[in-house]
Protein backbone atom coordinates (compact mmCIF):
# COMPACT_ATOMS: atom_id res chain seq x y z
CA UNK A 1 0.00 0.00 0.00
CA UNK A 2 2.47 2.32 0.95
CA UNK A 3 4.70 1.59 -2.17
CA UNK A 4 1.37 2.31 -4.48
CA UNK A 5 1.11 5.90 -2.40
CA UNK A 6 4.48 6.65 -3.26
CA UNK A 7 4.54 5.63 -6.65
CA UNK A 8 1.42 8.02 -7.21
CA UNK A 9 3.46 10.96 -5.52
CA UNK A 10 6.07 10.11 -7.82
CA UNK A 11 3.85 10.10 -10.86
CA UNK A 12 1.85 13.51 -9.34
CA UNK A 13 5.05 15.65 -8.90
CA UNK A 14 6.16 14.31 -12.31
CA UNK A 15 2.87 15.91 -13.92
CA UNK A 16 3.02 18.84 -12.02
CA UNK A 17 6.62 19.85 -12.90
CA UNK A 18 6.03 19.12 -16.46
CA UNK A 19 3.00 21.53 -16.42
CA UNK A 20 5.43 24.16 -14.31
CA UNK A 21 7.40 23.93 -17.37
CA UNK A 22 5.15 25.03 -19.75
CA UNK A 23 3.84 27.74 -17.63
CA UNK A 24 6.67 29.13 -16.53
CA UNK A 25 7.30 32.66 -15.10
CA UNK A 26 9.71 33.21 -17.82
CA UNK A 27 7.84 34.71 -20.74
CA UNK A 28 8.34 32.62 -24.83
CA UNK A 29 11.21 34.47 -25.91
CA UNK A 30 11.22 33.34 -29.46
CA UNK A 31 7.55 34.07 -31.80
CA UNK A 32 7.31 30.28 -32.31
CA UNK A 33 6.81 29.92 -28.66
CA UNK A 34 5.21 32.17 -28.21
CA UNK A 35 2.28 31.14 -30.83
CA UNK A 36 2.43 27.53 -29.42
CA UNK A 37 2.00 28.90 -25.61
CA UNK A 38 -1.18 30.85 -27.03
CA UNK A 39 -2.40 27.71 -28.74
CA UNK A 40 -1.52 25.26 -25.89
CA UNK A 41 -2.91 27.65 -23.12
CA UNK A 42 -6.19 29.37 -25.14
CA UNK A 43 -7.35 26.43 -26.76
CA UNK A 44 -8.62 28.10 -30.57
CA UNK A 45 -11.41 26.11 -32.01
CA UNK A 46 -11.67 27.76 -35.66
CA UNK A 47 -9.60 29.00 -38.33
CA UNK A 48 -10.43 32.69 -37.28
CA UNK A 49 -9.39 32.19 -33.70
CA UNK A 50 -6.41 30.82 -34.97
CA UNK A 51 -5.79 33.60 -37.11
CA UNK A 52 -6.22 36.02 -34.10
CA UNK A 53 -3.36 34.34 -32.02
CA UNK A 54 -1.30 34.78 -35.08
CA UNK A 55 -2.29 38.32 -35.72
CA UNK A 56 -1.34 38.59 -31.58
CA UNK A 57 2.50 37.22 -32.35
CA UNK A 58 2.80 39.05 -35.69
CA UNK A 59 1.76 42.44 -33.89
CA UNK A 60 4.14 41.31 -31.52
CA UNK A 61 6.54 40.47 -33.60
CA UNK A 62 6.64 44.17 -35.41
CA UNK A 63 7.07 45.43 -32.05
CA UNK A 64 3.58 46.94 -32.09
CA UNK A 65 2.22 44.95 -29.04
CA UNK A 66 4.60 44.60 -25.82
CA UNK A 67 5.23 40.96 -25.25
CA UNK A 68 4.71 41.41 -21.33
CA UNK A 69 1.42 43.01 -22.36
CA UNK A 70 0.35 40.07 -24.22
CA UNK A 71 1.30 37.42 -21.83
CA UNK A 72 -0.13 39.55 -18.54
CA UNK A 73 -3.55 39.28 -20.59
CA UNK A 74 -2.57 35.34 -21.34
CA UNK A 75 -2.13 34.63 -17.85
CA UNK A 76 -5.31 36.43 -16.97
CA UNK A 77 -6.93 34.67 -19.39
CA UNK A 78 -6.24 31.16 -18.81
CA UNK A 79 -7.64 31.26 -15.25
CA UNK A 80 -10.98 31.42 -17.23
CA UNK A 81 -12.81 27.95 -17.57
CA UNK A 82 -13.63 25.88 -19.72
CA UNK A 83 -12.54 28.29 -22.51
CA UNK A 84 -10.45 30.96 -22.16
CA UNK A 85 -9.66 32.12 -25.52
CA UNK A 86 -12.82 34.54 -25.71
CA UNK A 87 -11.74 36.46 -22.66
CA UNK A 88 -8.15 36.81 -24.42
CA UNK A 89 -9.51 38.16 -27.51
CA UNK A 90 -11.97 40.35 -25.85
CA UNK A 91 -9.67 41.89 -23.20
CA UNK A 92 -6.26 41.97 -25.60
CA UNK A 93 -8.59 43.58 -28.03
CA UNK A 94 -9.35 46.45 -25.34
CA UNK A 95 -5.88 46.53 -24.16
CA UNK A 96 -4.53 47.42 -27.45
CA UNK A 97 -6.97 50.00 -28.23
CA UNK A 98 -6.26 51.87 -25.49
CA UNK A 99 -2.47 51.68 -26.48
CA UNK A 100 -3.37 52.58 -29.78
CA UNK A 101 -2.88 49.35 -31.70
CA UNK A 102 -5.60 47.97 -33.70
CA UNK A 103 -6.60 44.02 -33.81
Amino acid sequence: MLARRQMLAGIIAAVLASAASVFAADPPTGNADLQQTLVFGLRPRTPAEEAFVTLVVTKVQLKQLPLELVIATFRWAQDKKPYPFPYFERAMRERARVIGVSL
